[in-house]
């Protein structure tokens, strides 16, 4: 059933896109719509709490949340009243090398039981091809993150690629954190559940 949300749609207040429809200061009767799946590449993103809302028969997601899960750096000045969008600030010190394209990237959830038998530990584990468009001197680093559903990084893994030209296939071994599931589950629950509450991202240096 939908939730009826009244809010003062000004740009301090949720950060949705487009931004056609404001007018700072005016007040709208909006619907939250929690039934509304937000896919990126086929992985759902969002929580109940950052549902896409429905007014005048368009719908508006949260800017934050689609732009972080893109990667990107979200800020908002209230002194100024400006959303900012960019890239974030490198974490490794190599530059950036667009000689790599990245084909395909197939995600597995993985976990075990913990020693004790009292918790599972999981983590992601990822297939990808990419070409190398050309000879480099310096092998490229793919940097995989695991992150919670609030964007929190929880593991960061590089890896070295090839430096001759050419088509390959690797993978990357995520290390595995302790998941908030009972260990009564079963495993194809346990699964399901750590693509919802859990994803990935990737970065080329």
């Amino acid at each position: 059933m939908k939730k009826r949300w009244k809010a003062s749609l000004i740009l301090a207040a949720g950060l949705l896109i487009p931004t056609t429809v404001w007018a700072a200061g005016s007040q709208i009767t909006a619907q939250l719509s929690p039934q509304i799946m937000m896919l990126l590449e086929g992985r759902v993103i969002g929580t109940p709490s950052e549902a896409p809302i429905s007014y005048n028969g368009k719908t508006y997601v949260p800017l934050r949340l689609v732009g972080e899960s893109l990667g990107y750096e979200v800020k908002w000045d209230g002194a100024n009243n400006t959303i900012s969008i960019k890239n974030p600030e490198e974490d490794y010190p190599l530059v950036k090398n667009d000689a790599v394209e990245i084909l395909t990237t197939e995600a597995n959830y993985d976990y075990i039981t913990s020693m004790d038998s009292k918790s599972f530990l999981g983590g992601i584990n990822l297939d990808f091809t990419y070409t190398l468009t050309k000879d480099v001197s310096r092998p490229p680093v793919i940097v995989m993150e695991t992150l919670t559903k609030d964007h929190t990084v929880l593991t960061s893994e590089t890896k070295l690629l090839n430096t001759k030209a050419g088509t390959y296939k690797d993978f990357i071994i995520g290390d595995k954190n302790r998941l908030p599931y009972s260990v009564k589950m079963k495993r194809e629950d346990v699964i399901k559940q750590m693509t919802e509450d859990y994803y990935y991202r990737i970065k080329i240096k």
